[in-house]
């Protein structure tokens, strides 16, 4: 056999390889966060039954809870409640864990009818308030924290805000690191239950539940 044909590894990389302790305890944790976020959708829907603040076209019974193996070469899984995904309209609260990296929450809307809804000035202003940061990417769907992609609002000149604006989409987040792991369930539902109060301001004149 020629060299060419032979497949190289790195000491680490046999190491990895022969170890099935270490894919096995990743599918362990995987469905200990899929677990985790089934309990984290109970508690969302007690706060958007308690707060009574959707509007009523966005509400769902169920959230959806999905995963995948390759964001940016790692595996994540996600929960999307409340969630609708239109041809040309996004209304969604996704909660993310992306292997290695972070926990996070976001409120996403997109398109020119949802887009007509929000309140612009207070919206933003309420996102100062809480400190969460906003997407200044022109791909919504990217979810890293890098700078090219959120940015908190502390940071942004006339600029940046005049394009955030003036975006086919709004998408605002926060995050807390996986070495925070224990902490995860409260900053979830603290950043969810704020996101709620921004949807009472996106949508001041919209039907909610009666």
């Amino acid at each position: 056999m020629s060299d060419e044909a032979k497949i190289h590894l790195s000491k680490y990389e046999r190491e990895v390889v022969t170890n099935a302790d270490l894919f096995l305890t990743k599918q362990v944790i995987i469905g200990k966060v899929y677990s985790f976020f089934g309990s984290m959708h109970e508690i969302y829907k007690s706060i958007c039954i308690t707060g009574n603040t959707l509007p009523k076209k966005y509400q769902i019974k169920n959230g959806k809870i999905s995963k995948g193996e390759n964001y940016l070469g790692l595996p994540y899984v996600i929960l999307d409640y409340p969630a609708t995904f239109e041809r040309d309209n996004i209304f969604a609260i996704r909660t993310m864990f992306w292997w290695a990296n972070f926990f996070s929450v976001t409120l996403h809307i997109s398109g020119k009818e949802m887009m007509s809804k929000v309140n612009i000035p207070d919206f933003l202003s309420l996102i100062k308030e809480k400190d969460f940061l906003v997407c200044i990417n022109e791909d919504e769907w990217q979810h890293n924290f890098e700078r090219s992609n959120y940015i908190s609002t502390n940071e942004m000149d006339e600029i940046q805000w005049d394009k955030v604006c003036k975006k086919s989409f709004i998408k605002i987040s926060k995050k807390i690191d996986l070495i925070k792991w224990n902490e995860a369930p409260g900053f979830l539902e603290k950043s969810y239950r704020e996101l709620i109060e921004l949807v009472n301001v996106s949508f001041p004149g919209d039907e909610k539940a009666l």
